[in-house]
């Protein structure tokens, strides 16, 4: 049986699969290792997820929707006026799993046994769980669940050691900041503590930036 992780970025997102021994990282068309969580839509109606959305949105941001996973768990619409389109954070989330999934080969994809596993953050509440739950089933990505970035990160390492420990996440992402300290024992990794701060991450430094450096 095989499992599919992703990793459902505010700015990038990526998909891989494990077999029990080997984690396999899918490309994108592009062959980059993650892709963007951008989407693009031209006057003919026509969507794009990845580097192409992500490359038009600068020059087209009333056709684009980007930083959508901040608004995960809210009702908040992402408007689209140029191709007159209104999408939900859960509609926008869903393209891209859908197109993360598609990177897949044929006989995962396939698989009715495959399990799918969604990294979300250390401080997401139960509204934006539900949430990218949701956009996962409009995605039709089947069985899935969902675990925290700390904890994922943690296993990670834990797979390259034999000694139990207690470990200190630091996750500076691009829209979001998330502090943990979790503890591995015996294989199992447990969350002890979490913080972070939900608006703090690379975009929120370049609007700084930009505000302060660029700006006068």
């Amino acid at each position: 049986m095989k499992y599919v992780g992703i990793d459902l970025g505010t700015t990038n997102s990526a998909i891989c699969s494990f077999d029990g021994e080997k984690v396999n990282l899918y490309k994108s068309p592009e062959q980059h290792d993650v892709t963007p969580s951008a989407i693009f839509i031209d006057r003919r109606g026509n969507k794009y997820v990845g580097s192409r959305a992500y490359n038009s949105a600068a020059k087209n941001p009333d056709s684009s929707a980007v930083l959508f996973k901040r608004l995960m768990g809210t009702s908040t619409p992402l408007n689209l006026p140029a191709v007159n389109r209104v999408m939900t954070p859960e509609e926008c989330s869903a393209e891209v799993l859908r197109a993360l999934f598609g990177y897949l080969p044929e006989e995962i994809r396939g698989d009715g046994d495959t399990g799918t596993v969604i990294t979300v953050p250390a401080a997401f509440n139960q509204m934006q769980k539900d949430s990218t739950m949701a956009a996962a089933d409009a995605a039709g990505l089947g069985r899935v669940a969902l675990m925290q970035e700390p904890v994922a990160a943690v296993m990670s390492v834990m797979r390259q050691r034999k000694n139990d420990g207690v470990f200190v996440v630091y996750d500076l992402g691009g829209g979001t900041l998330d502090i943990a300290i979790a503890e591995s024992i015996g294989g199992r990794v447990n969350l002890l503590a979490h913080g972070g701060i939900a608006m703090c991450g690379g975009r929120d430094f370049d609007r700084i930036l930009f505000d302060n450096v660029v700006k006068p």
